[in-house]
């Protein structure tokens, strides 16, 4: 008999000893595939960030040759000393566009019109609105839609004249710089777009066939990815963003689930934007890692049929238990003429909320059962309990099942709502509880008699940072809406919620 019984602990041992093996190993093999799924993840990521940089680095370096020319010409207008143009700085202009991106650059002195590279005057009015005031040095960019002379969706830089009041300003049209952008096989399923730093969308890239994407139907590019995103992933994208690093975040805006890619073009407060549908991204990544994602499910599925097999006549065995003792201890926590939870447990659930949730937030009422004891004693005891009983089932219905209710006295319930943290719903709460006592009803079909309540509520933490307090206050609470002649619910914090009438 000995012997048998230290084969079977034996045995057991090893089974145990066998399960914790076979456990650690799928814990150890699906956090390898977590992790190799993150790291083909991070790389189409950063492959897509890598794509953007060159873009807006490209972009930038093409805008900035306003400066390097610009203080070329400013250099060759000083040397003149003039603020007339003359024909040699016309050449000058000429070979510069021909050089260059730039398909048009003017000179313009204050109280003139502009003069261009092939000697042609215009209006001043067309640009003169784009020019900064007090202007004395750098290069300022602009976006404008219509540069007078039948070109849309054109950068404008202008460079101040040094020798006197003037500008030089250069003409760049996005679209003829198309080139820079190609989407290295995302052609079909992305679109790029040039952005301020508000969200501003200056013009959508060329080079891209998607671009009646969902994220470009708002004025703000930011507002269509915020309202796609979780607030927290939100907020962390828009701090790399706004601190001049390249970002990505997956974002899903009406329906159209992109992953978008954001970088700094360097050249005012710009920004390029590259969104690519999820799928895509998503096909990317999982040919990253098939052949290693099947290895290890093919082997996961095997370890894991034979720690089943292992372990369930242990789980069985155990889950049985567990249900025993938790029915013993449902009991035990159980009013049994309401079947709601008795004092005991409502206390200890709330003070376990309370000390669980140093940061949360709650609602405590505690109601009394108006003229219980005259309904005891003109109707009857068993009526009484009939009212108790009735009142139980139908004021747990009320609320949330995550909610506490229970009673804790002869005619005295406690009801403790969770994670209440809004003025308004505190009291939508409170109206709740004094319209059920409007309806309330209890007793057979020859006798029904409508109850009233008198009902205190705290708030937590405001009223009490422990169940101890948050009671008192309540407490205190109802007592005044015995004071006052019952039948009402009063805040402890009247000032702030004032009280209503059940």
């Amino acid at each position: 008999m000995s012997d048998g019984k230290t084969k079977k602990n034996s045995w057991f041992s090893w089974l145990i000893i066998g399960i914790a093996f076979i456990v650690v190993v799928v814990v150890l093999l699906l956090s390898f595939l977590k992790e190799g799924k993150a790291t083909a993840t991070m790389t189409a990521e950063d492959t897509l960030l890598s794509s953007a940089n060159v873009w807006a680095s490209q972009l930038s370096d093409t805008l900035t040759l306003a400066e390097k020319t610009g203080g070329m010409i400013n250099d060759y207008i000083t040397d003149k000393g003039s603020d007339n143009l003359t024909d040699e700085t016309v050449y000058l202009m000429d070979k510069v566009v021909k050089n260059t991106p730039f398909y048009r650059i003017m000179v313009h002195f204050d109280g003139k019109k502009p003069v261009d590279d092939e000697g042609k005057t215009h209006d001043a009015d067309l640009y003169e609105a784009y020019l900064e005031e007090g202007q004395t040095e750098n290069v300022a960019y602009t976006f404008i839609e219509d540069d007078g002379m039948g070109n849309n969706n054109v950068v404008m830089a202008s460079y101040p004249i040094t020798s006197c009041a003037g500008h030089i300003l250069f003409f760049l049209d996005i679209d003829e710089i198309g080139d820079i952008f190609t989407a290295y096989g995302y052609e079909d399923a992305s679109f790029a777009v040039l952005f301020k730093k508000d969200g501003t969308i200056l013009n959508v890239l060329p080079g891209f066939t998607d671009k009646d994407s969902k994220f470009l139907t708002e004025e703000s590019f930011l507002v269509s990815i915020q309202e796609g995103t979780k607030r927290e992933d939100y907020n962390f994208f828009k701090a790399k963003l706004y601190n001049g690093a390249g970002c990505f975040i997956q974002s899903t805006y009406r329906g159209d689930s992109r992953t978008i890619v954001c970088v700094p073009v360097k050249v005012e407060d710009w920004y390029i934007g590259y969104g690519v549908r999820q799928y895509k991204v998503d096909v990317e990544v999982d040919s990253a890692f098939r052949n290693l994602k099947n290895t290890v499910i093919e082997l996961v599925v095997v370890l894991g049929v034979f720690a089943l097999v292992a372990i369930g006549f242990a789980v069985y065995t155990a889950t049985k238990s567990r249900e025993r003792g938790r029915k013993l201890e449902d009991k035990a926590d159980m009013d049994l003429l309401t079947e709601l939870t008795n004092k005991a447990a409502t206390e200890r659930m709330i003070s376990d909320y309370i000390d669980s949730h140093p940061n949360g937030h709650g609602v405590l009422f505690i109601l009394d059962i108006d003229n219980f004891k005259k309904v005891n004693d003109t109707m009857g005891h068993a009526f009484g309990d009939t009212l108790l009983k009735t009142l139980g089932k139908e004021i747990r219905t009320e609320f949330r099942v995550t909610d506490i209710v229970g009673r804790t006295g002869g005619d005295e319930f406690m009801i403790f709502l969770k994670d209440i943290n809004d003025d308004l719903i505190v009291e939508r709460e409170a109206n709740r509880i004094t319209r059920f006592f409007h309806d309330f009803k209890a007793g057979g079909d020859y006798v029904k008699y409508s109850a009233t309540a008198s009902i205190g509520c705290a708030i937590y933490p405001s009223d009490g940072a422990t169940f101890k307090d948050l009671y008192v206050s309540a407490d205190q609470a109802l007592y005044r809406a015995k004071k006052r002649g019952k039948n009402q619910l009063v805040f402890y914090n009247e000032d702030k919620y004032g009280n209503n009438k059940a």
